[in-house]
């Protein structure tokens, strides 16, 4: 299969499996971002397998898809059971998520104010951007397809 718009330098007729071990550097537009990438991004660019399951991606990927299910305040009461505080910075505790995704990325617990210094270099400065950024939902695409080669 080849695969539309060029978004590999590795040869686009190598099957999926061959590519989700390779480097993130083989996506053709990464390369010109890549000094900023691999700062932002640290270890999670090292495969795109990697790239597809970076914990960030995914938190952010996650608020994002269920903030339409909440409103601009909406919160939640600080002693819920149900909660993402292992995912959010003290603040975002009790935030609704709609708020949360258009908080800045370093907003996401683990990720300080430098990390979303070099994450804006590369086009990222809210939680939804990090869970649109094109490397990590290539990445994801390509793992999922990649089970269902023959």
């Amino acid at each position: 299969m080849i695969i539309a718009k060029p978004i590999l330098l590795y040869s686009s007729f190598k099957s999926f499996q061959r590519v989700v071990p390779k480097s993130t550097a083989l996506f053709s537009s990464l390369s010109n971002h890549k000094l900023n990438c691999e700062k932002a991004l640290k270890k999670a660019h090292e495969s795109i397998q990697d790239l597809a399951e970076y914990k960030f991606y995914k938190m952010a990927k996650s608020i994002t898809a269920l903030a339409d299910t909440s409103c601009e305040g909406d919160f939640r009461p600080e002693d819920s059971t149900m909660n993402i505080n292992k995912a959010v910075m003290k603040k975002g505790e009790t935030q609704a998520f709609c708020e949360i995704r258009d908080s800045p990325v370093a907003s996401l617990q683990g990720l300080s104010d430098e990390k979303g210094e070099m994450f804006s270099t590369i086009g990222v400065n809210s939680v939804e951007d990090l869970a649109n950024l094109k490397y990590c939902l290539w990445a994801e695409a390509i793992v999922e397809l990649s089970k269902y080669e023959e």
